[in-house]
């Protein structure tokens, strides 16, 4: 049964059971929070509050940007705030049309309208309809009509999750033999669908590669996929002349700006 959400696109792929920073500054996206949060959650300057099951759904930019400035306006005049699914004449952002929803676990307020979140994903959606609105307007905020994704196990996957355990352990050593250990190396699910999201968005890999991720049709599949791109990763880390190479991609803290 379709379900409507608000749409909060992002240059990060949200997996379910993942948690993400935020720093909502755009007016459109402010008003979307404060719609969300209601009026028992808004305070002064610095305020903290909990958030509770407050769903809404994130869709992965693939071309353009998720930061606008105050006019709505990003660089080269074109509107950053808009998302679509990839009709030509919509303005950009083109978004994926597989998201994650997600609900608000904490937030603090700001006296000028700003928000920090922490959001955790929640389930896996299609977007069956996204709503056009006026890219001039810095307002105004799409929806989309959403079917939610069934989570099915997918055959042969507790020896992908085996063979993607032993790949996840290789590549946390070798970064950590090299100075480049992630912040955190989280203890990994026995259920291979956890475990398998939990993979995803701990790797560092390119965006795109984390959609084809959260995509996959079961968890055999999203194993399979993560054990290929596990390998490579191991391959690059293990080469001798990766010191050598720019650190932004492993520093990247997943504090995401809208």
């Amino acid at each position: 049964m379709p379900v409507a959400l608000p749409i909060f696109p992002l240059n990060t792929v949200l997996f379910p059971g993942m948690s993400v920073p935020l720093h909502v500054f755009e007016r459109r996206y402010r008003r979307l929070v404060s719609e969300l949060l209601g009026p028992t959650l808004t305070g002064g300057e610095g305020s903290t509050r909990r958030g509770g099951p407050h769903r809404f759904g994130v869709v992965w930019i693939e071309l353009g940007h998720e930061v606008a400035s105050e006019s709505g306006q990003g660089s080269g005049g074109a509107d950053t705030g808009v998302p679509t699914t990839g009709r030509s004449e919509v303005s950009l952002p083109r978004v994926s049309g597989t998201g994650c929803t997600a609900v608000v676990r904490d937030v603090r307020t700001y006296e000028d309208g700003r928000y920090d979140l922490v959001v955790e994903g929640g389930a896996r959606f299609a977007v069956t309809d996204l709503s056009e609105v006026d890219p001039s307007s810095p307002d105004e905020y799409s929806t989309a009509s959403v079917s939610l994704l069934p989570e099915p196990v997918g055959p042969d996957a507790e020896e992908h999750a085996e063979r993607v355990r032993d790949l996840y352990d290789t590549y946390c050593e070798r970064l950590a033999a090299i100075g480049m250990a992630p912040e955190t190396h989280p203890d990994l699910p026995k259920d291979p669908i956890a475990l398998s999201y939990t993979v995803a968005a701990s790797v560092v890999l390119d965006q795109a590669e984390k959609q084809r991720m959260l995509e996959a049709e079961d968890a055999a599949t999203r194993l399979a996929v993560a054990a290929r791109f596990l390998r490579r990763e191991n391959r690059i880390v293990d080469a001798p002349t990766l010191p050598n190479l720019p650190a932004g991609p492993f520093l990247n803290n997943g504090v995401s700006f809208n």
